[in-house]
């Protein structure tokens, strides 16, 4: 069984500090022999104050109001305590100080510093983006009840130790549950998140400075998948049942337009109309980053468009195509990729990556035209999205090769002359 935790509370006089005559009064609470101390912001006569009673023994009013400030306080710390026991959380002093000044309102610890985030931000963000720094919260209070016997911890204690553990954390140092270990590049955003979060703090002047710092954090780097025009083909060509065909016929719309899921699951009839050019084009303002895009539809499009028809009615607040959830659409395309004689690991995001090089980098198209048809806030972004496939710079470097070639001729011939 377990012994009980001893708890004190005791009202101190620091005659250290203060004048000749009063001096201020502080709360010392001490758990299981571990001690902290709270200012209580008020102070005393030396006359006046009795240790005994722990309370000043003047008449006048400010002495009474110095002791109901001091029952306040008292009052805090108890209430703070239950507080403790009543959610099953261990009582040790950092639980207590992380508790106690919690619950005065001030954002002095990451769950808070987090829901301060929340509030101030969160309408502005997507709700995967609020759903990601919730992720990311449940994983530093993970790794603070496991690192350090507490459900929260003081944001100015966080360090660069404090950092550089997080991230071994998250790729397996010291974790207790049975969830995927995160990689390197998935172990950034969530130090990206925290590191929004600090800077944060630091311009409130919570915090000295931010101490998360990614200069020593470098991201794997890996190939984007895309599919070749010789596999949009297969794809459009293969035999499929009708659930399955809704699927393909969807990631082959995403192909030629570069749109991504969640806007393809939103688009309307609103979205088409006719362009500067008098052809059909696709308007529509991208959920995740807000930027308006503007796309003209190609015929592979527009043909599946005129297929949902019956489906859409042509409404103009009717959704186009009758999309799957997102798990589903990425289960059925490994089947249809199979079927196709496709060997490789087909996602629903990669047909933005085939819409940026088989479709149209490959093809000549400016990478700023691409960018802007992708809805990317730079073309840094579409640089990483965007593979140059092998016949571009074939194309790209024929020129100049047979300009080197005649070169070379030219110079054998007027030696052998």
């Amino acid at each position: 069984m377990k012994r009980k935790c001893k708890i004190s509370i005791l009202f101190w006089q620091r005659k250290g500090r203060g004048t000749a005559e009063m001096s201020p009064v502080f709360c010392r609470i001490t758990i299981a022999g571990q001690r902290y101390e709270i200012t209580t912001n008020v102070t005393i006569s030396h006359k006046n104050w009795s240790s005994k009673l722990q309370r000043s023994i003047g008449k006048t009013q400010e002495d009474r109001e110095a002791n109901r400030n001091l029952e306040s306080v008292y009052d805090n710390v108890t209430e703070t305590i239950e507080r403790i026991q009543k959610k099953g959380y261990e009582l040790n002093i950092p639980n207590f100080k992380l508790m106690y000044t919690n619950g005065q309102g001030e954002v002095k610890t990451l769950r808070s510093l987090f829901e301060y985030h929340k509030t101030m931000e969160g309408k502005k963000l997507s709700a995967s983006t609020n759903r990601a720094y919730e992720i990311t919260l449940s994983h530093l209070l993970n790794f603070i009840r496991i690192t350090h016997k507490a459900h929260d911890y003081d944001i100015t204690l966080v360090d660069k130790i404090f950092v550089n553990e997080f991230a071994a954390y998250l790729q397996g140092y010291r974790r207790e549950d049975d969830k995927k270990r995160c990689e390197v590049n998935g172990a950034l955003k969530h130090l990206k998140r925290l590191k929004k979060l600090m800077g944060m703090a630091f311009a409130n002047d919570w915090i000295p400075k931010n101490p998360v710092s990614l200069s020593s954090f470098h991201p794997n780097k890996f190939e984007r998948g895309f599919l070749t025009a010789d596999e949009i083909h297969a794809l459009q060509e293969t035999q499929l049942s009708p659930s399955l065909s809704v699927v393909r016929d969807i990631f082959i719309f995403a192909c030629f337009t570069g749109i991504s899921y969640v806007d393809l699951y939103n688009l309307t009839g609103e979205n088409i109309s006719i362009g500067i050019d008098g052809s059909m084009w696709l308007y529509y303002h991208r959920q995740k980053t807000l930027q308006r895009v503007a796309v003209p539809l190609l015929e592979p499009a527009l043909e599946l468009i005129r297929k949902y028809e019956p489906y859409h009615e042509n409404k103009k607040n009717s959704r186009i195509f009758p999309v799957p959830a997102n798990q589903v659409v990425n289960r059925y395309l490994k089947i249809i990729a199979s079927t196709a004689k496709i060997n490789k690991h087909v996602t629903f995001h990669q047909a933005r990556h085939t819409f940026a090089t088989s479709v149209t980098l490959s093809q000549g198209i400016p990478i700023e035209t691409v960018s802007r048809m992708l809805g990317h806030a730079s073309i840094a972004t579409t640089q990483i999205y965007a593979k140059i496939v092998d016949k571009k710079v074939m194309d790209d470097m024929s020129e100049l090769r047979t300009k080197y070639a005649l070169q070379v001729t030219k110079k054998k011939n007027s030696v052998q002359q």
